[in-house]
């Protein structure tokens, strides 16, 4: 009898041990600017708009089944299942593994990614996981007080990068490099508990805001937009110095920043520093040419930005894109993502890419908004596509009549029978030999004859006519002002406001 009770004894402890140990997998199904991005990237509330990825976003295409998909057909409760086992199994010795730890955070601040550790007093092994993709890598090395060195290899045991860097108060800090030293990214990821299902999106530290004040007696506009690793780009509007500033900075994680504050040609005007905290109101000092001075901003506006994410063995995309207070128009922002994620989805299945070390995260591409003017009525800008296999990047801009809720086309601002498509194309070939390198760089003035001024923005100055992004030029631009415009446009043109 006392044998018998023995047995049963056992055999609860080790029923409440499997469950305990059979949590549900982090992570959630299937829906750059860093070093990994296939293009340099420039990235109270009154009305908040959830951003959210249009539902009508083409499906991810599921990679072919391969021996390094993470078990995602047998659901997310078996994955857990595996992914503990096969911690054990990386180890001689399961008994040693003093911990296991789990992490979620993203690339390049982008890519979501799950990463699973664990460590027996001297050597640290786990797997890193695309949590759209479920594609999965085993990382193996050493750990201790100076931080971690990982190889990481596929299920295949080819070597396809590294992860070098610290855990520190539960937050782990690396940099992940490519086998030929090529390609890197940025990784940055928080310690969640066994089982924990953290929201972590591509969006959340993404956002759009609009500030005003008054200084020297007149109006002040700030607009900024916080995208990838923190980068800050936006503009000052200082109506006293009749002028806008273009603003191009960093922001840190306990919300210090400095930006540049620049001019004309870009020069260097002016340094703008303070303390960010986003949805909030800023105060900021102005020092440059030995003047100071001081902007106390309130908050107008505040919109988290559209973002849209995927990676697997040898693809990714990922883009931000903005949002606006007129829901038709972010209708039409999101038809345009659709589009660009059709055309990355298209070209990845027309390569046929190997999935082989030397392709490891090969194929890239990104996009990334700017914001060139946002008013009451207002709302102008561009979104630029890039990617790894085309020279040229694609892109587009967006001009939004927020009082009509409509998109504004050049027949909106000017009277019938005014030629604007050939005013402009005129202005550019007048104006782009003024431009610094036009004279000095063959390469440069072949590209800007060649392609042109084929975008358009409206600012407050005057219409701007711009390039496509360009890798080595950026965005090259021209503004037409509005006083050699105002005989030719409408009486209640949407720029009225602009002309006095």
């Amino acid at each position: 009898m006392q044998q018998l009770a023995t047995l049963l004894l056992v055999f609860l402890s080790s029923s409440l041990f499997a469950q305990k140990t059979s949590a549900p997998v982090t992570g959630k199904p299937p829906a750059k600017p860093g070093t990994a991005a296939p293009a340099s990237k420039p990235g109270t509330t009154p009305s908040t708009l959830k951003p959210s990825v249009p539902s009508s976003l083409p499906a991810v295409a599921s990679p072919p089944a391969e021996p390094w998909r993470a078990g995602a057909k047998e659901g997310a409760k078996a994955t857990a299942v595996t992914k503990d086992t096969a911690i054990l199994r990386l180890f001689e010795k399961p008994a040693d593994i003093k911990w296991v730890k789990y992490f979620k955070g993203r690339l390049d601040d982008a890519t979501v990614v799950d990463i699973t550790l664990g460590f027996d007093g001297r050597n640290c092994r786990g797997y890193l996981t695309y949590a759209k993709s479920r594609i999965r890598f085993s990382l193996s090395g050493t750990f201790n007080t100076d931080g971690f060195s990982l190889e990481e290899r596929d299920m295949a045991r080819g070597v396809t990068g590294s992860l070098r860097g610290t855990l520190n108060n539960r937050r782990l800090e690396a940099e992940w490099v490519n086998t030929g030293n090529t390609l890197g990214s940025r990784l940055e990821a928080e310690e969640v508990a066994q089982g924990q299902v953290p929201t972590l999106d591509c969006s959340d530290n993404k956002w759009s805001s609009r500030y005003i004040t008054r200084f020297n007696g007149a109006r002040c506009d700030m607009v900024l937009v916080r995208s990838h690793n923190g980068a800050l780009d936006g503009f000052l509007w200082v109506e006293s110095d009749g002028r806008t500033y273009r603003l191009k900075g960093d922001l840190k994680p306990d919300g210090d920043y400095e930006m540049e504050v620049l001019g004309s040609d870009d020069r260097l005007a002016a340094l703008l520093s303070g303390n960010l905290k986003a949805g909030q109101n800023t105060d900021c000092n102005w020092v440059g040419s030995g003047e100071r001075r001081s902007f106390k901003f309130t908050l107008k506006d505040h919109f988290l930005l559209g973002c849209y994410e995927y990676a697997d063995y040898a693809t990714s995309y990922d883009v931000l894109y903005p949002r606006t207070p007129c829901a038709h128009c972010n209708t039409q922002l999101d038809d345009q993502v659709n589009q660009w994620v059709e055309r990355c989805q298209a070209a990845f299945a027309a390569k046929k890419i190997p999935l082989s070390p030397i392709n490891r995260a090969s194929k890239r591409a990104s996009a990334w908004p700017e914001i060139a003017c946002w008013t009451d009525n207002i709302f102008a800008g561009y979104v630029t596509f890039s990617d790894t296999w085309t020279d040229q990047a694609q892109g587009i801009s967006f001009n939004y009549d927020l009082r009509l809720n409509k998109e504004i086309s050049l027949e909106d601002l000017f009277n019938k029978g005014f030629n604007a498509q050939k005013y402009l194309s005129d202005w550019a070939n007048r104006e782009m030999p003024k431009l610094s390198s036009f004279a000095s760089d063959p390469i440069y003035r072949l590209w800007l004859t060649k392609e042109g001024f084929p975008l358009f923005a409206l600012r407050r100055e005057g219409l701007e006519i711009s390039t496509l992004f360009h890798p080595q030029y950026g965005r090259q631009t021209l503004l037409v002002p509005y006083s050699g415009l105002k005989t030719y446009l409408k009486k209640d043109s949407p720029v009225g406001e602009f002309i006095k």
